[in-house]
């Protein structure tokens, strides 16, 4: 049997290595290459994470504006329970994370223009960093700045003094932006479910495709 050796035999071991970590290590923030073995639905897990994960979200932002207009021991222990919400929202945005990377998923369309391609991406990578950004500043505001304290002894006015901090600026801030990803994202979804009806939303649902 012939056997081939040399440079450039060599480089081109070493190129399709070099490609396969590639591969392996495509995350949700990556190109998605469209191959013929590409499931037509997300896992099970991830599935179920996205809506444990939706609606946590949710959740959440109503809290956050309830809050606006509460004062007293009321706001205290709703800002108590927001926090450990929160905390336990990004652990599971973290774990969900983990299982973009190690589960296949379903290839990109490759009708789609190169724009929507793009703002897809980008909306997804919105909805995976924003909720980290919010949980990550709303542990700074707690635990380094203080505000804990306040909350758990329900010192409302401590708290209102204590609170205009830049941690909880970009978390307010954050929020916004969260609020905007997710009304494109529902859009996006609606628009691909009835308009043009091409099953892109069944991909993370439970419901059977043909």
């Amino acid at each position: 049997m012939r056997t081939f050796s040399g440079p450039v035999y060599q480089d081109l071991q070493s190129t399709g290595r070099r490609q396969s970590r590639r591969d392996c290590l495509a995350g949700p923030f990556s190109e998605i290459v469209m191959t013929s073995n590409a499931p037509q639905k997300y896992s099970s897990a991830i599935i179920l994470l996205h809506w444990l994960g939706a609606l946590l979200i949710i959740g959440l932002i109503i809290v956050g504006s309830l809050m606006e207009d509460m004062t007293g021991a009321s706001k205290m222990q709703l800002l108590s329970f927001h926090y450990y919400a929160g905390l336990a929202t990004g652990a599971l945005f973290l774990i969900r994370l983990v299982f973009f990377f190690i589960n296949a998923r379903p290839a990109a369309d490759p009708s789609w223009p190169q724009w929507q391609a793009k703002a897809s991406k980008a909306v997804e990578g919105l909805l995976y960093l924003l909720p980290l950004i919010m949980v990550a500043t709303g542990m700074i505001a707690m635990s380094i700045y203080g505000l804990s304290s306040f909350v758990e002894s329900g010192d409302y006015e401590g708290y209102q003094a204590a609170h205009r901090i830049w941690p909880m600026l970009v978390h307010s801030l954050t929020a916004n932006l969260l609020i905007a990803a997710l009304v494109l994202h529902v859009l996006a979804a609606l628009y691909h479910h009835f308009v043009q009806k091409d099953h892109v939303f069944d991909r993370i649902t439970f419901r059977k495709t043909n």
